[in-house]
């Protein structure tokens, strides 16, 4: 979107002219446009095998999987992109991570860098995980909280491979923490509000007309009914329980019972929803959910690393907490 409001791409360019070199088999790519990648309607498939044991670290590793992977180049597409139809695609997300790489002329973890985790204040957050750690596993670094999961025998353990490689730079190697996700939601708010990100010179991430764009509804979450913008996803909420204060009076007698009870300070309304955008996130050994809620001007992220961890219902509770009169 960075590269769009600069006039450098359209959200209506087609994916075989902005990647000329691109040659997938399956020749329904040619009507995938910018735009379906970004809301997961490109009808391209997920990846199968991530290869955290290849471990990749170097500047080509993005290019060839785009350019060379059978996965990218030889898997048949689900439906033509025409349809409009949800399914979830890393494979999309690397293709688009090449592009940004080549229409910027920075690495694409430079350009996130640059352009939105410097401007957002993110100073404890890298694309760039292997610079944390000079082996492929992570382990005696202190500073980092390494993947583990549930073992047949119900007992928790490290993951084999820490899910790393710079081939899924794109779609999987953000590290960071919840401070400075925070920061990260808090940036998005004040840009959508038209306030600059927060402790920054560079100004907002995106200028605040680019919201109504990002945030719109392209697509319908089969699942679970949420809608996909560009990038995000967007659910509704209830307003979290409320506790108030009644005066009454129980009654008894023989043969009768009665009940009677007021709330002074309550006056009856339906429920209050509130729309909230946000991301899960799923690697080998972590778990991560993070949602902004604009109206209320509130972010929530939990993160875990436990494969299966149900950071998503943690976080309705948490925000239903946090919005608790």
């Amino acid at each position: 979107m960075k590269l769009v409001e600069a006039g450098v791409l359209s959200l209506d360019d087609r994916l075989c002219e902005i990647l000329p070199g691109l040659n997938i088999a399956d020749k329904r790519f040619e009507e995938i446009r910018l735009w379906n990648m970004l809301t997961h309607t490109s009808g391209l498939g997920d990846v199968d095998d991530y290869r955290w044991y290849d471990f990749e670290t170097d500047n080509g590793s993005l290019r060839r999987y785009v350019y060379e992977a059978e996965e990218v180049l030889a898997q048949p597409m689900l439906w033509d992109p025409r349809e409009t139809r949800f399914r979830y695609s890393n494979i999309a997300y690397e293709i688009l991570g090449q592009i940004v790489s080549e229409r910027s002329g920075l690495s694409y973890e430079d350009f996130v860098s640059r352009h939105l985790l410097e401007p957002a204040g993110m100073s404890s957050s890298t694309m760039k995980t292997f610079e944390r750690a000079g082996s492929p596993d992570f382990k005696g670094n202190e500073r980092m909280a390494l993947p583990h999961e549930k073992k047949p025998d119900r007992s928790i353990g490290p993951v084999e491979f820490y899910p790393y490689t710079r081939q899924h730079a794109p779609s999987s190697t953000l590290t960071s923490t919840a401070g400075d996700l925070l920061r990260w939601g808090r940036a998005h708010l004040k840009s959508a509000g038209g306030g600059d990100a927060e402790d920054s010179s560079a100004g907002p991430l995106l200028k605040p007309e680019t919201y109504g764009t990002v945030w719109r509804e392209y697509a319908t979450v089969p699942n679970n009914g949420e809608k996909m913008g560009i990038g995000w996803f967007m659910r509704e909420q209830n307003k979290g329980p409320q506790v108030f204060r009644l005066c009454g009076h129980e009654g008894t007698d023989d043969g009768f019972r009665a009940s009677f009870w007021m709330c002074p300070e309550l006056d009856i309304k339906g429920p209050q929803v509130f729309r909230l955008c946000g991301h899960e996130g799923t690697d080998d050994g972590f778990r991560a959910s993070f949602w902004m809620c604009p109206e209320l001007d509130i972010v929530t992220v939990v993160l875990s690393n436990l494969s299966g961890a149900p950071v998503k219902r943690i976080n309705k509770k948490l925000f239903d907490a946090v919005v608790q009169i």
